[in-house]
C-alpha cells in the first residue's frame, strides 16, 4: 500500500539554512576583523585565531562570528544531519558527531570563550606566550581535538553515505574532499607563522565552509523527500496485525 507523504521537516530545513548562515557570518567575521587589525598583523602569515586574542583590535567582531557559526554548525550536525544520515541497524551517524566536534563547530564555539593571550604580530608574543594562561591552553587543546575530528569527518561521513538513502552520490566526492583538506592542512602546518601560512589556513577555512554548505543543502533537499519518506516507512517496524 502506498504510504501518505509526510509534511516537510521544518526543523531540518531551518537548521540547514542556519548552518549556511553561520558559514557566511564566520567568513565575513574574519574578513572584517582582519581589516581592522593594526600593528603588523598580516593575513599572509598570521592565524585567524589571533583576531580574537586579548590584544586584538575590535575582538568582538571575531568573537561574535565564531560563537554564532559554532553554535549553528553544532545544532545542524546533531539535530539535522544526524537524523538525515540515519540507517536502520547501523547505530548513530558518527560523522555528524565529528562535524559537531570539528573546527567549524566545537572549535569555533570554544574560541568565543577561550582566547589567546596575544597575537603573533605583537612584540614579544611567542607561541608559548600566546598560550601562557589557562584559557590560552584550552584554546590550543580544543583546536587540536577539533582538527583531528575534522580530518576524520569526511571519511566517516563517506562510509555512512554509501548506505544512507539520498546520499550515495556524495560518498566519493566526500572522500576527495577529505584528501584535499588533509593536503591543505599539512601544507598550512609546514608554513604556520611564515609567509603563506595565513593564506593556507584561510584556504582550509573556505574549503570547510564549502563542505558544510554542501551538507546543509543536501539535508535541506532531503527534508520531506518522498523517496526518503518511503524508505523510512519501510524501515520502521510494522505494526503487529490484530488477531482474528
Amino acid at each position: 500500500m502506498e504510504g501518505t507523504r509526510r509534511t516537510p521537516d521544518s526543523r531540518a530545513i531551518w537548521l540547514s539554512w542556519g548552518a549556511i548562515a553561520g558559514v557566511v557570518v564566520f567568513n565575513l567575521g574574519w574578513l572584517l576583523a582582519g581589516a581592522l587589525q593594526t600593528g603588523g598583523y598580516s593575513a599572509a602569515s598570521h592565524d585567524v585565531s589571533d583576531l580574537s586574542a586579548l590584544t586584538a583590535q575590535a575582538p568582538l567582531v571575531m568573537l561574535t562570528a565564531t560563537g554564532i557559526a559554532g553554535a549553528l554548525t553544532i545544532a545542524f550536525a546533531l539535530f539535522a544531519l544526524r537524523p538525515a544520515l540515519a540507517v536502520p541497524g547501523r547505530g548513530t551517524a558518527l560523522g555528524a558527531w565529528l562535524l559537531a566536534a570539528s573546527l567549524m563547530g566545537l572549535d569555533n564555539l570554544s574560541d568565543t570563550f577561550f582566547r589567546l593571550d596575544c597575537r603573533a604580530a605583537d612584540p614579544g608574543c611567542t607561541a608559548a606566550a600566546a598560550a601562557s594562561s589557562w584559557h590560552g591552553k584550552v584554546h590550543l587543546a580544543v583546536g587540536l581535538i577539533s582538527a583531528i575530528a575534522t580530518i576524520a569527518a569526511p571519511f566517516v561521513l563517506a562510509a555512512r553515505m554509501r548506505h544512507a538513502p539520498g546520499w550515495h552520490d556524495l560518498a566519493r566526492p566526500t572522500l576527495v574532499f577529505g584528501g584535499l583538506f588533509l593536503a591543505v592542512l599539512v601544507a598550512y602546518a609546514a608554513l604556520e607563522g611564515k609567509p603563506g601560512g595565513g593564506y593556507l589556513q584561510r584556504a582550509a577555512i573556505l574549503l570547510l565552509s564549502v563542505g558544510v554548505v554542501a551538507l546543509a543543502l543536501r539535508v535541506r533537499g532531503l527534508a520531506g523527500s518522498p523517496a526518503v519518506d518511503a524508505y523510512n516507512s519501510i524501515a520502521e517496524p510494522p505494526s503487529r496485525p490484530a488477531r482474528s
